[in-house]
C-alpha cells in the first residue's frame, strides 16, 4: 500500500478534530476540565440525598462516570498522538512494525497507531 494522499490525511485530520470536540463535550457533562494538565478531568461527585440509599447510589454512579472520565481521557491522549503523527508525517505508519496501516483500519478508528496484524 502507498502512503495516504493529502486529501486522505486532510480527511483524517478533520475526522479526528471532530471526535476530539465529540469526547470533549461528552466529558463536560459530568467532568470539569483540569486546567493545569492537559486532557485531564475530574469528575463532579454529586451529592443527591442524606439517606444511605441515596449515598450508595451517589457512590456507585461517581465509579461509573470515574471510569467513563478515564477511558475518555485515554481516547483524547490517543487522537491528539494521531494529530501529532499527522503533523510531523508519520500517520498511517505503524508505530510498532512500521509498515503501512491500511486505511479501511484508519477510516475505522482514524486515531489507529498499529497496522492489524501488531493490533493482535
Amino acid at each position: 500500500m502507498e502512503g495516504l494522499s493529502q486529501e486522505q490525511l486532510d480527511d483524517f485530520k478533520n475526522k479526528l478534530v471532530e471526535r476530539r470536540q465529540s469526547v470533549e463535550g461528552q466529558l463536560q457533562t459530568f467532568a470539569k476540565k483540569n486546567s493545569d494538565i492537559k486532557n485531564d478531568y475530574e469528575t463532579v461527585f454529586e451529592q443527591v440525598g442524606d439517606s444511605e440509599e441515596e449515598n450508595a447510589d451517589e457512590v456507585a454512579t461517581y465509579e461509573e462516570k470515574l471510569a467513563i472520565e478515564h477511558e475518555m481521557e485515554d481516547d483524547l491522549q490517543d487522537i491528539d498522538e494521531a494529530l501529532e503523527r499527522i503533523k510531523n508525517g508519520t500517520y498511517g505508519i505503524c508505530t510498532n512494525c512500521g509498515q503501512n496501516i491500511d486505511a479501511e483500519r484508519l477510516r475505522a478508528i482514524p486515531e489507529a497507531k498499529f497496522c492489524i496484524k501488531c493490533e493482535e
